[in-house]
């Protein structure tokens, strides 16, 4: 499979998936948000595909990631990550 382009912010680009687990495990995120992370973010999995395996559609899943990219910045910056 091809890798997707994943366009993460410039200040969280530079997290290893180790350090993107913590943040998933100390952000609190819903079970939903937490599976986004995993498969967009550090699976590189197309947005299409991560939406369809959530039974979501593309565009909920592009909406959400903005406050998704707001809570993994706050937490990584109290976890010194960034």
């Amino acid at each position: 499979m091809a890798s997707a382009r994943v366009n993460i912010p410039e200040d969280l680009s530079g997290l290893l998936q180790s350090e993107w687990e913590r943040v998933i495990r100390e952000a609190g995120y819903s079970r939903q948000d937490a599976e986004i992370v995993r498969r967009y973010i550090v699976g590189k999995s197309p947005q299409i595909d991560v939406a369809v395996e959530l039974c979501m559609e593309r565009s909920t899943l592009s909406r959400r990631l903005p406050g998704i990219y707001k809570r993994a910045r706050q937490t990584a910056q109290k976890l010194h990550m960034i």
